[in-house]
């Protein structure tokens, strides 16, 4: 009796805030089960050390964020991998690939995905190639720096790891079996959450299908505070907590979106689930020795009794621009050839222009997507393998000191995204959306991350501050001042530069700071950089240097703290390279090593988005 091979397996870990390493994941795994690897695909913090040379293959997918961090979903794991007890043989027989998202416009490129390939070596693995380092800003974005490395890597597997005898590699347009479905449910509990009748209805038990502790507040403020006539409509937001919550400055909350039902409607109706869309499903491996708790995402841990409305409305991403990964999989959904042939099109790396100008540059959504290619009828079964998920979205807190409320109160700054594309169609923003729609008195479920906090302790305070931001980053900074004002006094040093467009009507707090700066003996300062009340443009890098000597001042004290919080590309390079113009008494390598001392220190923290 012939006795069939033992097929390879791979291990596909990945740590994301916004999904992008997890769509690269899946494409490594579906590369792999091509040429007949058994693979799960996993985040980086739902596996321990040890079972890490268990498999033939480790590919890992990871984003960097903030200041050179690892993603929420991978900490867990990267400190693991620190521990000074494990032995330097542990990975000795571990093959790896790897492959780091990252965005050169920030000082710390690519340094999570850095980091771990070093460690990963220290503890005695093996790369099969170099790490791929796909750019966002490169002249192919992360797509074309991934696909190129895609190749590479596959010819060093099947090198490293042979087909055997009788296997050839599956061909791209078959379509591999999913690892999970969605089945009818037995159960005929009740629904918990979503849109009935119109109604909505957000469910209390949100955190049944999320591993993160979440807790429930309800909104009590959702105001404008940007004049109607201005291009960008702000909202103040006020939460309060059924409980006691203790958080410092530099702390998110996350809330979680919900669809609009309009657009739940048109896609049940696109996809023709009618008659399925209220019925209760449940999750369903296909694979055997396989439990709950080893779905491809937590977000659905445990996830049972829930409808396809359900998932559309609260877990499935149906505004999200697609990726390519998308288009492979409605492709196998259609009977319609042309369809199936331009679909199939904007996966391959020859067509990733097309791609670009079809999906990526006019920011074309999902449900935009399957009203053009109507053919496309995805089975109900395949709703969660197709569709992305929808993710929380992190607001900086805004409040601080005596507006914390003992804990109970949160203020959130949050810019409504809403713009209009090369194709002169309008975006809005899938989170920002819903928020201002959301009445006074909705409860929510929100979970707040202390990752990016600026002081641990409430005797940082009294250190002298330097803050710098533009726009809705002022949010952050407000916290830093609110809570030293109301914990240390107006006599503990804090110089606010902030920039914004107009004096009347982004010139967020400044009522704030009217009155912090006329208490007696206040040591607080700040200097606004308005950039379109004059014919010359100001920015805040202006105001650095108009101020040079203040600045040195206050980065010289041996315990001052430097916070920088704003949009990611241009401001913070164009912040730090004044601030090093400002301290080049001999050179600017020395002004360098300085701000980079700063950061070694946790004296430089920079909040970016």
């Amino acid at each position: 009796m012939i006795q069939v091979p033992a097929p390879r397996s791979a291990l596909i870990l990945y740590g994301t805030e916004t999904g992008n390493s997890q769509d690269i994941a899946y494409e490594l795994g579906q590369c792999l089960e091509r040429i007949h690897f058994a693979t799960k695909i996993r985040e980086l913090d739902g596996v321990s050390i040890p079972d890490l040379p268990q498999y033939d293959l480790l590919v890992f997918a990871i984003s960097t964020t903030g200041q050179g961090d690892f993603p929420s979903n991978a900490r867990k794991f990267w400190l693991s991998l620190l521990r000074k007890k494990l032995p330097l043989s542990i990975l000795s027989a571990v093959k790896y690939g790897l492959v780091g998202l990252c965005d050169s416009s920030y000082p710390k490129f690519n340094l999570a995905g850095r980091k771990l390939n070093k460690r990963l070596q220290q503890l005695g693995a093996t790369s099969l190639l170099s790490p791929c380092e796909a750019d966002e800003q490169g002249q192919e974005g992360t797509e074309g720096a991934f696909l190129e490395w895609l190749l590479l890597f596959q010819e060093q597997v099947l090198l490293n790891f042979p087909l055997q005898a009788g296997q050839t590699q599956v061909p791209a347009g078959h379509k591999l079996p999913s690892e999970w479905l969605l089945a009818k449910a037995t159960t005929d509990d009740q629904c918990t959450s979503g849109f009935r009748n119109g109604e909505h209805i957000v469910s209390a038990k949100i955190s049944k299908y999320s591993p993160e502790l979440s807790f429930p507040v309800v909104l009590e403020r959702n105001e404008r505070v940007t004049p109607s006539d201005h291009w960008q409509d702000v909202r103040l937001l006020r939460l309060r907590a059924m409980e006691a919550i203790n958080y410092m400055p530099g702390d998110v909350l996350a809330l979680r979106p919900q669809n609009l039902p309009e657009d739940v409607n048109q896609i049940i109706s696109l996809l023709d689930w009618q008659d399925m869309a209220d019925t209760k499903l449940k999750l369903q491996s296909t694979r055997s020795m396989q439990g709950p708790d080893d779905v491809f995402d937590p977000m659905l841990r445990g996830l049972d009794s829930v409808t396809l409305r359900q998932l559309l409305t609260e877990y499935l991403d149906i505004y999200a621009v697609p990726r390519r990964s998308f288009f492979s999989k409605i492709a196998h959904f259609t009977e319609d050839e042309v369809q199936k042939e331009r679909a199939l099109e904007f996966t391959e790396p020859q067509y990733l222009d097309e791609y670009f100008d079809y999906a990526t540059r006019p920011r074309r959504g999902i449900l935009e997507v399957l009203q053009e290619f109507h053919t496309v009828k995805i089975p109900w079964q395949e709703a969660i393998n197709t569709f992305p998920l929808l993710r929380p979205r992190q607001f900086s807190v805004a409040s601080g000191g005596h507006l914390k409320a003992d804990g109970f109160c949160f203020e959130l700054l949050v810019a409504i995204v809403k713009y209009r594309t090369v194709i002169k169609r309008i975006r809005e923003g899938v989170c920002t959306k819903y928020l201002a729609q959301l009445p006074v008195g909705t409860r929510l479920n929100v979970v707040l991350h202390t990752e990016g906090r600026f002081h641990n302790r409430l005797a940082d305070m009294d250190r002298p501050h330097l803050l710098i931001g533009g726009g809705t980053g002022i949010a952050p900074l407000r916290s830093v001042i609110l809570e030293k004002s109301a914990f240390v006094g107006a006599q503990a040093t804090s110089l606010l530069i902030f920039g914004c467009r107009n004096s009347h009507s982004d010139y967020f707090f400044s009522t704030d700071w009217s009155k912090l700066e006329s208490q007696e003996q206040s040591s607080f300062r700040v200097i606004p950089a308005f950039s379109r009340d004059q014919d010359r443009k100001i920015y805040v890098q202006d105001r650095i240097l108009q101020h040079a000597e203040l600045i040195r001042e206050i980065l010289s004290a041996p315990n001052s703290i430097l916070v920088v919080c704003g949009s990611s590309g241009a401001m913070p390079k164009a912040v730090r390279q004044a601030l090093k113009d400002v301290l080049a008494s001999t050179t600017e390598a020395a002004a360098e090593n300085y701000l980079v001392q700063l950061e070694k220190e946790g004296r430089y923290k920079q909040e970016t988005w």
